[in-house]
């Protein structure tokens, strides 16, 4: 039979780790409203071509079926809806991570000139 371990009392987690909460307090500025319009507009668009990339890539893969024997008409079906599906998928993966560079990269170039001045 197990042991049974002693009860002690719990700790408080909110004394114990109040002295986080009250820095995040201190630290936090003012919110910027246009640098959360910036965010929201880029964002925006980051979601934007990642949906015509999964558009163009599904567009794609229907046009390229995979050559198969098909034993059914529903494997058919699922098998080309599923590699049209996965080369949208693979297409918008692409052009969100390319898109997230364009953007990505001259603002890191920005940051650094900020830090080195």
């Amino acid at each position: 039979m197990p042991k049974r371990r002693p009860s002690e009392p719990m700790p408080d987690v909110f004394e114990t780790f109040a002295h986080r909460v009250d820095e995040a307090e201190e630290q936090g500025g003012p919110i910027d409203a246009t640098q959360v319009a910036k965010g929201a507009g880029v964002s925006l668009g980051l979601m934007v071509c990642a949906a015509l990339g999964f558009v163009l890539g599904f567009w794609v893969g229907t046009q390229n079926e995979p050559d198969l024997a098909y034993d059914h008409l529903v494997w058919e079906g699922i098998i080309k809806v599923g590699f049209a599906v996965l080369c949208g998928l693979l297409a918008a993966a692409v052009v969100l991570a390319l898109t997230t560079l364009a953007v990505g990269l001259p603002w890191v170039r920005r940051q650094r000139q900020r830090t080195r001045r």
